[in-house]
């Protein structure tokens, strides 16, 4: 079943533990189950987050050291707004999320090393991305039935 919670479906659980998501990793879309180690959500409220800011200001707020990453932003203009509005602000971020967080990905790139993973969700497979210096190395589609979107998980390695 779909969850808002995207950790919690048992498939991307399971997948997410395989890849040893949790020390060093890196979360700036964190919500309230990410394990990574370094988790930031806008949400002050209903987040285990460490750090409450913009996606690209707590990427860009120091040279992090880390093992891997996470990506998972709201899928749609409609779910950014919907967080934005469920913390009550109005959407006005640094950045346009309509061509997927562009900033945001190029920043995860530039922070993971070579053979380093980044783990993508949304209703794509873009990920990270080939001219991030990335390869895909597994999908995975988690169907939740009905006339919901399929979720899908793309695993990348830098190279």
């Amino acid at each position: 079943m779909p969850s808002k919670w995207t950790f919690e479906i048992k498939p991307i659980k399971e997948l997410l533990l395989r890849y040893g998501m949790g020390s060093g990793w890196i979360d700036a879309f964190a919500g309230k189950t990410s394990w990574a180690e370094f988790k930031n959500d806008l949400n002050q409220l209903n987040t285990n987050a460490d750090y409450h800011l913009e996606a690209i200001d707590f990427l860009n707020l120091k040279q992090w050291d880390i093992k891997g990453a996470v990506f998972d932003p709201p899928y749609s203009l409609t779910q950014v707004s919907r967080s934005y509005n469920d913390i009550g602000l109005n959407f006005k971020s640094k950045e346009n999320p309509t061509g997927g967080f562009p900033k945001v990905k190029t920043r995860i790139s530039q922070l993971l090393k070579s053979g380093q993973i980044c783990i993508s969700f949304g209703w794509n497979s873009c990920g990270i991305g080939k001219k991030n210096n990335m390869e895909i190395i597994e999908i995975l589609i988690v169907c939740h039935g009905g006339n919901r979107n399929d979720t899908i998980v793309t695993v990348e390695r830098k190279i």
